[in-house]
């Protein structure tokens, strides 16, 4: 029975990860010349059904592939996809079990998220505004420019504030009407948030490092950096979205058929109330 489950998930495990590398094939080309995609949406899929090891491990695999295919010239960047999206994948995972199991107050966490992107917003709201933007235009990217020295300088881009705001508002009205939510649909959020916000932090310092390690030559990776955080941040909005409006779905779609061996159903009572209210409902009802 263990080889036969163990078995289970690695099928299970093979199917995300395939999922996750065609999701990063489906893409919007930024004008730094990164891209928009949605393997990181698979990947919190697969971290909120299986739990965090099997989703980093989807996530790794599936995104790690495709830099395997595109990159072969570029070790760093495969590195730094196999370490963050494991990092990522995980968070997402532990974090949603670690709300549902000790109760965590998702309302107060949905607030300090809000805070959190609402500075990030004002932060690069002023890095924005006192850079060069001589150039300013979309054919630039809608950057504002910052000179390092005669042959190096690096953007702002006026995306990195707009899509900062717009997580900030989106956890802010899911604050406001978490009364309506679900308590998982509210961990999951607070989850999934969490670990996109490591993501864009992540991507930004390891591609900073990795690639100057690499090249001997930090101030050149800061502006390659830099250049790709529009990217992160805009495919981590489309995540966030996407999972919050899927995830909820699949899951009551597949939680009588145990088909994930799913973990979680035992760590809140919130779906027998409901069906016990529903037949009170119907019992007034009739009477």
């Amino acid at each position: 029975m263990k080889s036969k489950n163990l078995l289970n998930k690695i099928t299970i495990i093979a199917m995300f990860s395939a999922l996750a590398c065609a999701g990063t094939f489906i893409q919007i080309r930024m004008p730094a010349g990164d891209f928009v995609h949605l393997g990181n949406f698979v990947m919190i899929i697969a971290a909120l059904l299986l739990g965090g090891v099997a989703g980093g491990i989807s996530g790794a695999l599936g995104m790690g592939l495709y830099d395997i295919i595109f990159y072969t010239s570029k070790p760093s960047t495969i590195l730094r996809t196999f370490i963050l999206k494991f990092l990522v994948g995980y968070l997402v995972g532990t974090i949603f079990r670690l709300i549902l199991k000790k109760d965590l107050n998702s309302k107060k966490l949905l607030y300090i998220l809000t805070a959190i992107f609402l500075a990030l917003g004002i932060l690069f709201t002023i890095l924005f505004s006192l850079g060069d933007k001589s150039n300013f235009g979309f054919q630039n990217g809608l950057s504002s420019v910052y000179a390092l020295d005669d042959s190096n300088s690096f953007k702002i881009s006026l995306y990195i504030p707009i899509f900062s705001y717009l997580f900030s508002i989106g956890s802010l009205i899911s604050a406001i009407l978490s009364n309506k939510l679900t308590k998982r649909s509210k961990a999951a959020l607070v989850a999934i948030s969490c670990a996109i916000f490591i993501n864009i932090i992540g991507e930004f310092l390891l591609r900073w490092f990795l690639e100057g390690l690499m090249v001997s030559d930090f101030k050149t990776s800061l502006v390659v950096a830099t250049s790709k955080i529009p990217g992160s941040i805009i495919t981590g909005f489309i995540s966030v979205l996407l999972s919050i409006l899927i995830y909820e779905p699949i899951y009551r779609a597949i939680k009588n058929v145990n088909l994930f061996e799913d973990d979680t159903k035992n760590l809140i009572n919130e779906e027998n109330e409901s069906l016990e209210n529903d037949k009170k409902d119907v019992i007034i009802d009739e009477e």
